[in-house]
C-alpha cells in the first residue's frame, strides 16, 4: 500500500478526540497519535482508543485519523517542537526515517509481551524479516512495527457470477475462457436500458497500476518460487535484472506477459487510464464489469456503497485466489504474495510518552485489537491472533480467515540490502520503471515484442545508476 493512492479514499478523515486536551499540548497525560484515515477507515482505532482508556483511565488521547497523514508526519519530523507520540501509516518513506534516527528504536521492545507471547513472536510470519533494520555500520534495530497484512489479487462480483452461471477459475486458461464468454455475452451494465454500455470482463484503477503488482507477484511466485525470489531481493548485482543472465527476473518477464494477455483487446476499457483508482472502484462495484486488480481494502470500500444504496442488488464481492499458471511446480502453487512492507507503526524518537505509546501499541496488536480491526476496518492486522475465539460474523471475512490459513508459501518484497534500505530500489529498479502503464498505454508498440523492450529498459536503468545506489547505501 502507498500512502497517496494504494488506499482510495473513501471515508474523508475529521479529527477525533478521546480527551478535551487539543493537539500539541505537553499534557504529561496526553498521547498524541497520527493515523491514516483511507480505505479501512478509522473506526477501528476510534474502538481501540475507548478499550484502551478502561485501562488508562487518567489519560487523554489525541487522534488525528487523517487521508494525508503522510505528509503530516513529514512535517511534524521535520518540527523542533513535535508532540507526536505514534505513527500508524503506509509510505516507504518509513525506511528513510529509520536510517535517519527518526524512529525510536524498538528493539529491546520486541521482548515485551503480548497475549503471552513476546512481541517479536507476535509478528505474523511474513514479516518476521522485515521488523529488522540494518544500519550503515551493520547493526540491525526495530525501528517500526507491521500494520496491515493484505492480500491481493483478482477479486469479482460473486453476485455476476451467480446470475450468469460463471465459474470462477482456478487455472490461466479457464481465465482466459472467462473473459471470452463476458465479452461475448456482450451484455449491458446494470441500470443502462438503451445497452450503450457492456459489461466489461475487467476494470483497473487508473494510474494506480502497482496494484497490478499483487496478481503478477503472485505468478512470478508461481513461476519462479519464493526462495529464488527471496535470493533475488537480496540485490546483489545489476545484473540481477538482466533477463537474459538470471532465470528470477525472467520469471518476472514471463509473468507480465501473461498478465498482459489477460489485459487484451476488449477485456477491458482503455478509459480506465484517466480514470482514479476510487472511481474504477465504483465502477466495479456499479456492475460495469466482472472483475478487479485490487487489494482486501476493496471490500471495506465496498461496503460504503452496498449498505448505502442499490447496489446491494447487483454487487457482492469475492475473492479468486490467483488462477493457476500452466506448467509450474505443485510446491509453488500456493506462492502469495503478501502486502504490508511498505507500512508501519512507529514511535517518533522525540516522543515523552514512550511507555504510554508502548502500552497503546500492545493494545492495537493483541489478540483483542485484531478483533476489532477484522469487524470494523475488515482486514488484517500483520500480528498472529487466534481468530478460532472471535465472534467473525461477517461472511467474507470468514472466507478470508479459512484463505489465510492455507497460505504456507507468503513472501513479501522486503531486502535487507542497505540499496532497499535508503529507497533507492524495488522489484521493478525503481517504482517508476513499473511497466504496466507503458504496456497498456502503447509507449512500446512500435516494439516487435513490447515487455521484453520494457524489461531491456529496466536492466539499463540498473546498471547505469548501481554505484550511485551503492555509493547512496554506504555498501
Amino acid at each position: 500500500m502507498k500512502v497517496k493512492k494504494i488506499l482510495p479514499v473513501i471515508l474523508l478523515a475529521t479529527g477525533f478526540s478521546a480527551g478535551l486536551v487539543s493537539c500539541g499540548t505537553e499534557d504529561t497525560n496526553t498521547l498524541n497519535i497520527v493515523c491514516l484515515n483511507a480505505s479501512y477507515g478509522k473506526k477501528w482505532i476510534e474502538t481501540i482508543i475507548e478499550d484502551f482508556k478502561v485501562s488508562h483511565p487518567d489519560i487523554q488521547i489525541n487522534l488525528k485519523a487523517e487521508y494525508d497523514a503522510e505528509a503530516i508526519i513529514e512535517k511534524n519530523l521535520a518540527s523542533k517542537k513535535n508532540t507526536d507520540d505514534l505513527y500508524i501509516s503506509v509510505g516507504t518513506v518509513w525506511k528513510e526515517y529509520a536510517a535517519q534516527g527518526k524512529f525510536l528504536d524498538l528493539t529491546d521492545f520486541l521482548n515485551e509481551t503480548v497475549d503471552g507471547v513476546t512481541i517479536k513472536d507476535k509478528v505474523a510470519d511474513e514479516f518476521k524479516d522485515s521488523i529488522m533494520f540494518k544500519r550503515s555500520n551493520g547493526e540491525e534495530k526495530c525501528y517500526r512495527l507491521p500494520f496491515t497484512s493484505g492480500i491481493g489479487g483478482i477479486y469479482y462480483n460473486k453476485k455476476m457470477f451467480e446470475d450468469n452461471n460463471w465459474n470462477v477459475p482456478s487455472t490461466f486458461e479457464e481465465l482466459v475462457a472467462l473473459c471470452e464468454t463476458i465479452k461475448a455475452a456482450n451484455k449491458p451494465t446494470a441500470g443502462d436500458i438503451l445497452g450503450n454500455t457492456k459489461i466489461k470482463p475487467i476494470v483497473y484503477g487508473g494510474t494506480d497500476t502497482d496494484y497490478f503488482d499483487y496478481a503478477v507477484f503472485n505468478w512470478w511466485g508461481q513461476l519462479a518460487g519464493i526462495e529464488n525470489i527471496k535470493e533475488f531481493l537480496k540485490y546483489e548485482s545489476y545484473e540481477n535484472y538482466d533477463t537474459t543472465k538470471n532465470e528470477t527476473y525472467a520469471a518476472l518477464m514471463t509473468a507480465t506477459k501473461y498478465w498482459k494477455q489477460i489485459f487484451s483487446e476488449g477485456n477491458y476499457d482503455s478509459s480506465n487510464n484517466n480514470l482514479s483508482a476510487s472511481d474504477a472502484q465504483k465502477d466495479f462495484i456499479n456492475g460495469k464489469a466482472a472483475m478487479m486488480f485490487n487489494g482486501d481494502w476493496l471490500y471495506n470500500d465496498s461496503l460504503v456503497y452496498t449498505n448505502s444504496g442499490s447496489q446491494k442488488d447487483v454487487f457482492e464481492l469475492g475473492y479468486m485466489p490467483t488462477p493457476r499458471l500452466p506448467n509450474i511446480q505443485d510446491e509453488n502453487a500456493n506462492a502469495t504474495y503478501i502486502i504490508g512492507e511498505d507500512q508501519y507503526i512507529a514511535i517518533p524518537a522525540t516522543s515523552n510518552h514512550v511507555d504510554l505509546a508502548k502500552d497503546f501499541i500492545k493494545e492495537i496488536i493483541s489478540d483483542k485489537g485484531c478483533e476489532t480491526f477484522i469487524k470494523e476496518a475488515h482486514g488484517f492486522l500483520g500480528y498472529n491472533a487466534d481468530y478460532t475465539k472471535m465472534n467473525i460474523t461477517d461472511s467474507f471475512m470468514n472466507e478470508m480467515i479459512d484463505l489465510r490459513k492455507g497460505l504456507t508459501n507468503k513472501f513479501t518484497n522486503f531486502s535487507s540490502n542497505r540499496k532497499y534500505l535508503v529507497g533507492a530500489i524495488d522489484i521493478w529498479c525503481t517504482g517508476g520503471d513499473r511497466p504496466f502503464l507503458s504496456l497498456l498505454n502503447g509507449s512500446f508498440d512500435a516494439y516487435d515484442q513490447p515487455i521484453e523492450e520494457a524489461f531491456r529498459r529496466i536492466a539499463e536503468k540498473a546498471k547505469s545508476k548501481w554505484a550511485d545506489w551503492t555509493a547512496l547505501a554506504g555498501n
